[in-house]
C-alpha cells in the first residue's frame, strides 16, 4: 500500500463514520498507568519505573450531539519524523466516541478485552475494531506497551529513550546462520526479551481494572466482568495476546491478527480457544530459495501451535489483504487498487473477532461465520474444535 506524506493526502474529519457500529453509543478515556513494582527493562536507568499510556472504550450514554474525541489524544508525546507521518495526515479526524463520557448503567457488567498494538504503532492504532467493540458491548483496553509504541514521554514529564533489551542479529550471524537459523534466532530473542514484559503490562492492567471495578469513585466501578476476559493485538500485539492466553489464567479466549509466531507457546499450545488472522499481499511472487525456507518454516509455526492446542481454534486468510489492512493506519493512505479496500477488510476482521468473542465469552451460538454455516468469498477458513 503506497504511504503518502501529510501534505499529499486529506483524511477526512469523519473517517471513523462509514465504519460498522453496534447498538452502544462509545465513550473513551486516556490514562498514564506506572507501574512501580516493575522496572523499566528496556532504559538503563535502573530507577525507570514501567510508565504505560492506556486508551479504554466503553460502552457509553450521552445526549445530543456532542463533540467527539479526537484520532490522537495526545499526539505531542510521539515523534514527527517519517514513521509518525500518518497521524500529521490524521491530525483533525475525529473517532465515533465522547471523552468521559458516562458508561452505560445496565444490569449485567460488560466483558472486558485487552487490545495490544504493533510494533511501533501507539495505543490507538486500532480504533477501528476497539470502538466498533466497544459499541457491541465490551468494555476494551489498550495498552501502548512503551518499548515499541514510539512514544517519547509521558505527561508526568519522564522522557523515554529505548537503549537496553533490544532483539538484533549481528552481521556475523547474518553470515553464518541459514534462513531457519536466523528465524529461530529472532523468535528465541523476541520470546525472551519482548513478549514476556508485554504479557505482563497485560497482567498489570487486569489488576488495575479490577481496583478500578471496586472503587466507588471510578467511572467503571461495577462494571466490567473480569470473569469474560479476552485478548486480542495486531501483529507483534497480536502474538503477545497468544502468549498471555497461556500465561495469565484470566485470559480466556484470544485473537492474533496477522502476527508472525515469536512466542513460548509454540511449543506448548494453549487451553484457551485462539482465533488468527493473516494477510496474503505481501508475500514476494519469487522470493527466492532463502526467503521461501524462511515463509515455510514461519508458516509451519502455526501448524505446530494448533498440534499442542486441546481448545478449539480458527485460522482465516483474509484474500486481497497487506499487513496493515489490520490496523487504523490503511484509512490514512492512498487506496491502494491492487489491494482489498480498508473499510472491506474491517468489516470482515471485526466480524469474525466479534462472533469468537461473543462465543466463548458470552456463550453466544449465534456465530454463523465461526461454524461454517455462511461464508465469506474473501475468506479462506480452517477450524478445529478441540476436546470439551
Amino acid at each position: 500500500m503506497l504511504a503518502l506524506a501529510a501534505d499529499d493526502v486529506r483524511v477526512p474529519v469523519h473517517a471513523f463514520a462509514g465504519e460498522a457500529r453496534g447498538p452502544f453509543q462509545t465513550g473513551t478515556v486516556e490514562e498514564l498507568w506506572i507501574d512501580t513494582a516493575r522496572d523499566e527493562l528496556s532504559t538503563s536507568d535502573p530507577t525507570d519505573k514501567r510508565h504505560l499510556m492506556v486508551q479504554i472504550w466503553y460502552p457509553a450514554s450521552f445526549k445530543g450531539e456532542p463533540t467527539r474525541a479526537p484520532y490522537a489524544l495526545s499526539r505531542e508525546l510521539y515523534p514527527r519524523d517519517a514513521s509518525t507521518t500518518w497521524l500529521d495526515a490524521a491530525a483533525a479526524v475525529r473517532t465515533n466516541s465522547v471523552l468521559n463520557a458516562p458508561i452505560v448503567c445496565q444490569a449485567a457488567p460488560f466483558p472486558v478485552l485487552v487490545y495490544s498494538p504493533g510494533s511501533g504503532y501507539p495505543h490507538f492504532s486500532g480504533t477501528f475494531q476497539t470502538e466498533f467493540l466497544a459499541s457491541q458491548g465490551y468494555v476494551v483496553i489498550s495498552i501502548g506497551h512503551t518499548d515499541v509504541s514510539r512514544i517519547e514521554r509521558f505527561p508526568d514529564g519522564y522522557v523515554y529513550k529505548r537503549d537496553r533489551n533490544m532483539p538484533a542479529v549481528s552481521a556475523e550471524q547474518r553470515q553464518t546462520l541459514s534462513a531457519t537459523e536466523m528465524l529461530q534466532q529472532w523468535i528465541r530473542q523476541i520470546s525472551e526479551l519482548q513478549i514476556p514484559v508485554h504479557v505482563a503490562d497485560i497482567s498489570f492492567a487486569l489488576d488495575r481494572l479490577q481496583s478500578l471495578n471496586e472503587r466507588r469513585d471510578s467511572l467503571f466501578y461495577r462494571r466490567l466482568d473480569l470473569s469474560r476476559v479476552g485478548a486480542l493485538g495486531w501483529s507483534l500485539g497480536g502474538v503477545a495476546s497468544l502468549q498471555a492466553s497461556h500465561d495469565e489464567p484470566r485470559i480466556k479466549a484470544a485473537v492474533n491478527l496477522d502476527g508472525r509466531l515469536y512466542i513460548k507457546a509454540v511449543e506448548t499450545g494453549t487451553r484457551r480457544p485462539i482465533l488468527q488472522m493473516h494477510a496474503n499481499k505481501e508475500r514476494p511472487a519469487d522470493p527466492g530459495a532463502a526467503g521461501m525456507e524462511t515463509m515455510l518454516a514461519g508458516d509451519s509455526l502455526f501448524w505446530r501451535m494448533y498440534s499442542r492446542t486441546a481448545a478449539d481454534w480458527y485460522d482465516l486468510t483474509v484474500r486481497g489483504t497487506a499487513h496493515r489492512h489490520f490496523s487504523d493506519r490503511t484509512l490514512f493512505e492512498a487506496v491502494d487498487p491492487a489491494l482489498m479496500y480498508p473499510r472491506l477488510a474491517h468489516e470482515i476482521t471485526n466480524r469474525y473477532v466479534l462472533e469468537f468473542f461473543d462465543k466463548y465469552l458470552r456463550d453466544s451460538a449465534n456465530t454463523p461465520f465461526l461454524s461454517g454455516a455462511r461464508s465469506w468469498p474473501d475468506v479462506d477458513f480452517v477450524s478445529h474444535q478441540g476436546q470439551p
